[in-house]
C-alpha cells in the first residue's frame, strides 16, 4: 500500500525555544567550505531542547538512563487525541483518554504509543506555550495501567507542576516525548510512529527526528 510520512519534528536551531532554566541552544558555524574544504557545526543545548524523548532516569534515580533504553520502545502502532478544546493548563484526564480510544476502536497495550495534540506548539516561543493542557494524575495512571510504550504531546512537557506523568509515566518504563509537531494530520488515524534517539552515554533525554508513517 502506499505510505506517506510525516516528518512531526522541531527545527533545532540557535534560540530554538526552550524550557525555563535550560540555556539557549546555539548552533554555530565550525568551520566552511570555503575556508577548510568542508562543512560542520558546533551544537551546544541540553538533552531536553526541541523534539525530545525523556528517558526513566530524568525523575527517577538509578533508573535507565537513554542510552540503556532498548530501541524498540521508541517506535510502535500510535494514534493521537485531540485535546485541543481543553482550556489553558486544562487537565487531559482518564475519561478523556478513554472516551477518545473507544471511538476509535483501539485497544490500548504495551504495543501502543499515544500522542496528544493540543495545538501550543503553534505557540512556541511566546508566554503562551507554557499555558499548554497537560496530563493529571487520573490520565496518567490510565496509560500506565495500559502499559503503552510511550506518550508524546506537542507541547513543553507532558503535564504541569507538580509533573504527575512524569512521575507516573517514567518509573513504569513509558518514556514521554515532547515538543512534537504537525499532530493535527493525524487525528483520527492509525499510524506508524519511529523517533530514535541518539545513544547519550547516561543521558537524561535525547532530541530524536520523530516521523509518522500512515498507509493511504
Amino acid at each position: 500500500m502506499p505510505r506517506k510520512v510525516i516528518d512531526l519534528t522541531m527545527i533545532l536551531k540557535t534560540g530554538a525555544p526552550i524550557f525555563p532554566g535550560y540555556p539557549t541552544p546555539i548552533v554555530h558555524t565550525w568551520v566552511t567550505i570555503e575556508k577548510a574544504g568542508y562543512y560542520a557545526n558546533l551544537l551546544m543545548f541540553v538533552e531536553h531542547t526541541g523534539t525530545h524523548v525523556d528517558a526513566p532516569a530524568h525523575f527517577v534515580k538509578d533508573a535507565p538512563t537513554i542510552d540503556e533504553v532498548p530501541p524498540d520502545r521508541f517506535m510502535g502502532k500510535a494514534i493521537v487525541i485531540d485535546v485541543s478544546k481543553l482550556p489553558p493548563k486544562g487537565a487531559i484526564t482518564d475519561k478523556i483518554i478513554e472516551e477518545a480510544v473507544k471511538k476509535m476502536g483501539v485497544e490500548l497495550g504495551p504495543e501502543w504509543i499515544v500522542l496528544f495534540y493540543t495545538g501550543y506548539d503553534a505557540k512556541a516561543g511566546t508566554p503562551e506555550w507554557f499555558e499548554h493542557p497537560g496530563l493529571d494524575e487520573s490520565g496518567a495512571k490510565y496509560l500506565a495501567g495500559k502499559n503503552v510504550k510511550a506518550v508524546g504531546i506537542d507541547a513543553p512537557s507532558i503535564d504541569q507542576e507538580p509533573f504527575p506523568g512524569h512521575k507516573i509515566l517514567l518509573p513504569r518504563g513509558i518514556v514521554i516525548y515532547e515538543n512534537l509537531t504537525n499532530l493535527k494530520e493525524l487525528i483520527g488515524k492509525k499510524f506508524e510512529f519511529i523517533a530514535l534517539p541518539l545513544k547519550i552515554e547516561k543521558g537524561s533525554a535525547s532530541p530524536v527526528r520523530a516521523i509518522a508513517i500512515v498507509e493511504e
